[in-house]
């Protein structure tokens, strides 16, 4: 029969656990946990210490609660906290952040107050996080990479952006920032034109809607890089909207 817990649920350790740890459910399990470690996701804290096999209860992260758990390293109130080896917390960034200190660890082992925040408070999106799946059939989240360029765009590209993972360019857009006339093109590197080159507008805070799109460039490698180049020196923000495909 189905059950609910709104707060405080029991689960079997399939590890020895220690009270105020992050735990984890154990793979193909909905009724057994074990320490979550760093860089891992988790659904609560333990609320006492226990031998493996035995029944622990954990405070459920779902609660959107603050609690006492155990510091990997030391860190001040106000950090932000990520998940730590053995179920404990740390600020030294790993995986997604979790939570806040409420107050100041001095030394790994400090018990202290956190906050969880389910995973929606403290953690930016950024297109080193977004989950990914095949943009036919689930959809995917774009990233827009912003520059503003007030350098000699016509001799030298600027750099748009550096890719941590591959990304397709489905979209792009300018704003004039000055009243010279002059063509924008952007590349997948340092040669490979994506769109044929767009005037940019005469008239300050004009946006202009990027008009093409190169198939053969717009799939930029990971550790690829987006730059914009233009055939006067000029001043513009550019603004390029790109899906995560790997």
């Amino acid at each position: 029969m189905a059950q609910e817990c709104n707060d405080i649920k029991t689960f079997t350790a399939t590890e020895a656990l220690e009270n105020r740890r992050r735990v984890k459910l154990t793979a193909a399990s909905g009724t057994a946990v074990e320490y979550a470690d760093a860089g891992e996701e988790f659904i609560g804290i333990t609320w006492k210490a226990v031998a493996i096999g035995e029944q622990v209860p954990v405070k459920l992260r779902s609660a959107g609660f603050t609690c006492k758990a155990c510091a990997a390293e030391a860190f001040a109130a106000g950090a932000t906290l990520y998940g730590a080896n053995d179920g404990k917390v740390q600020d030294t960034a790993s995986g997604t952040a979790q939570g806040t200190a409420l107050e100041a660890a001095t030394a790994a082992g400090d018990i202290v107050e956190v906050y969880f925040d389910n995973g929606t408070g403290t953690s930016a999106i950024d297109s080193d996080n977004l989950a990914n799946d095949d943009p036919d059939e689930e959809g995917s989240i774009p990233v827009v990479f912003h520059l503003v360029s007030t350098a000699d765009c016509s001799s030298t590209k600027a750099t748009v952006a550096t890719l941590k993972r591959k990304m397709k360019v489905i979209d792009w857009w300018m704003i004039s920032r000055d009243t010279t006339a002059a063509n924008i093109t952007l590349y997948n590197g340092d040669t490979n034109a994506m769109n044929t080159a767009l005037a940019k507008g005469t008239a300050d805070n004009t946006r202009v809607q990027g008009a093409t799109i190169i198939d053969t460039y717009q799939e930029v490698a990971a550790a690829g890089v987006i730059k914009v180049g233009a055939s006067a020196d000029c001043d513009f923000d550019v603004f390029v909207m790109a899906i995560p495909i790997a």
